[in-house]
């Protein structure tokens, strides 16, 4: 599906401040700004004033508790000077913060399935008010606790909390095998991936065979609808030259500009 309304890519990095490191070009379609622009910038420098406590304490909530999937509608500044409303698909990574961002549109049928499809949807108003939208897999209550996250920030750039390792991709939505365009360092650390060598093959060069038509069907269903979407498979790791497989599970999300997915090693739980 190619969304009408602006979308992009933006990565930021884990720490109280927030910063920018990657923005896709689109961004200029949305916001006005360059990438350039941006990358190093604080994000919060951007936000409405009156949003900025609230996005901070979802912020916090996201870091602290690694969500994986979860969506925030704010508003934040043109490069014109005025304020647009946008909603971000928020997929926490280990070090960074992978984004999917979209400008909004209550009508818009990309907003309704990705409001029916993330985790939770927090929504922030110029007043300041922070409401929760909509939330699956677990309690409201539990929910809105998260944002009460006591404040476990050492320093700007360090955490108290041990993070859960995880790695980043963007993939080409324009190819058909969904070419890798960026891979975070922490993929040669879980999977053993060479992240030099990956850029430009196609993500299913990874997938072990028996998963391969599936991962196909996923991402191709991505592309079309807009939808987050959870995929597992065995990833296949090439250990000098003999290959075993390792199973992870990841959370893809869609813009024009590409696939953003988060992978984590998939839990293995023995019950006696």
């Amino acid at each position: 599906m190619s969304n009408e309304l602006p979308d992009f890519i933006s990565i930021y990095d884990n720490s109280e401040a927030a910063h920018l490191v990657y923005l896709s070009d689109s961004v200029v379609d949305a916001i006005g700004w360059t990438p350039e622009e941006l990358v190093g910038k604080r994000g919060f420098d951007y936000f409405h004033p009156n949003e900025i406590p609230s996005l901070a304490r979802v912020h916090a909530a996201s870091v602290m508790n690694e969500k994986l999937s979860s969506m925030v509608r704010y508003h934040t500044r043109h490069k014109d000077g005025h304020y647009v409303e946008v909603e971000t698909v928020v997929h926490y990574c280990y070090d960074v913060i992978v984004c999917t961002n979209f400008v909004y549109d209550a009508n818009d049928t990309g907003h309704k399935i990705r409001s029916t499809m993330a985790d939770e949807v927090w929504s922030v108003d110029m007043n300041g008010t922070v409401q929760l939208a909509g939330s699956w897999g677990d309690n409201q209550e539990r929910v809105r606790q998260t944002l009460e996250s006591s404040e476990q920030w050492i320093q700007e750039q360090q955490l108290k909390t041990k993070q859960e390792p995880r790695f980043c991709m963007i993939l080409n939505r324009f190819t058909c095998d969904s070419t890798i365009v960026f891979v975070s360092q922490m993929a040669e650390r879980i999977v053993g991936l060479d992240c030099e060598r990956a850029l430009g093959k196609s993500l299913l060069n990874f997938v072990c065979e028996r998963d391969v038509d599936t991962v196909q069907a996923q991402l191709d269903l991505i592309k079309s609808s807009g939808m987050i979407m959870r995929l597992r498979f065995d990833w296949v790791i090439d250990d000098n030259g003999s290959s075993t497989t390792q199973a992870v599970e990841a959370i893809a999300s869609s813009t024009n500009d590409g696939l953003a997915v988060v992978f984590r090693l998939a839990p293995r739980v023995t019950i006696n």
